[in-house]
């Protein structure tokens, strides 16, 4: 039996071209990953996905899902994520189950995906800027978080921050994590994050940001859950909000490339730097599908337009509210 269930979303526009490069990628440089079972769920209303997507996911052998998992959260973009993960958990048959954002591409082989022996979640170290060691300026954030779901945040494990390299305690990066199926973190993990956006707490440091990454490090630690970590190879960002991180790791050590918003056309120029040191079937399948656009007909767009406008007063109302620490 395999080890994990590879799990992402979709929706009609540029995500589905993402999602199909993360597909492709998985299937051709995956290595012993490339077998694994994916699945892609659309989990809120919107516009169909084109019957071309479809058919690209048949070939890639991409289980599709199309129901309204998150209807409670729809306007929150990152909660699609624990949402959906809390649906499938009960469903797999595989013994761990793995997340992974659309905009990710795998360009080496992946030995494996699921926590080490011992563990029961693995991800790669969150980022030091919101991050805290317990006596910083972030503290009262996270304590904040804990005493609204009753944890200790004295107890939190320490780990070092990627990229800044410095101790904090237990926070993680969830463009890709795993964890064992049994112990229903996915449940857990949306369970937090709800009472999370129905607070008024933010951060001083990202404001209402991060969410999903904040939440998932409360419900690891909720759980009891002992944790591994994957090395910055598993999940390296280049983004052109943060240029100057993108060269701490070289391209060709890279397993799994995290690129945010640097294959639309605006960042694709600068992103092309990077994508020139891969070799040249890595950077072809890329530039198969980059730069992504919206590409779908004037009432699909209308209607994603509506809903993002629609869904942003929602984000704008929790906004307003929230009390930063």
């Amino acid at each position: 039996m395999s080890s994990t269930t590879i799990v992402t979303c979709v929706e009609a526009g540029p995500l589905e071209a993402q999602v199909l490069l993360l597909a492709e990628s998985i299937r051709t440089f995956g290595g012993p990953a490339s077998s694994l079972d994916i699945i892609a769920a659309k989990p809120r209303r919107g516009p169909k996905i084109s019957s071309r997507t479809l058919s690209e996911f048949r070939r890639l052998r991409v289980e599709f899902i199309d129901k309204p998992f998150n209807t409670e959260l729809d306007w929150w973009n990152n909660a699609n994520k624990s949402c959906v993960m809390s649906q499938l958990e009960t469903r797999v048959a595989t013994p761990n189950i793995t997340w992974m954002d659309g905009d990710m591409v795998v360009l080496q082989p992946l030995d494996c995906l699921s926590p080490a022996n011992g563990s029961q979640f693995i991800a790669r170290a969150g980022e030091g800027y919101l991050g805290s060691d317990g006596i910083d300026d972030n503290a009262p954030y996270w304590r904040k978080l804990c005493e609204l779901i009753e944890i200790d945040f004295e107890r939190f494990p320490e780990i070092t921050s990627f990229p800044e390299g410095r101790r904090i305690r237990a926070y993680w990066q969830t463009g890709i994590y795993s964890y064992a199926t049994a112990s229903r973190l996915g449940g857990a993990h949306y369970d937090i994050i709800k009472k999370l956006l129905s607070s008024s707490i933010g951060s001083k440091t990202a404001g209402i940001y991060h969410q999903d990454q904040v939440s998932i490090s409360l419900a690891v630690q909720k759980l009891g859950l002992q944790h591994s970590e994957f090395a910055a190879r598993m999940n390296f960002n280049i983004n052109t909000l943060a240029k100057e991180n993108a060269n701490l790791i070289p391209m060709h050590q890279v397993k799994i490339l995290h690129y945010h918003n640097a294959l639309y056309r605006e960042g694709l120029d600068w992103a092309r730097k990077y994508l020139d040191q891969l070799p040249n079937d890595r950077r072809e399948l890329v530039e198969k599908y980059a730069p992504f656009t919206a590409n779908a007909s004037y009432p699909t767009r209308l209607y994603r337009r509506l809903l993002k406008l629609s869904r942003q007063r929602q984000v704008n109302k929790f906004k307003d509210s929230a009390v930063l620490y």
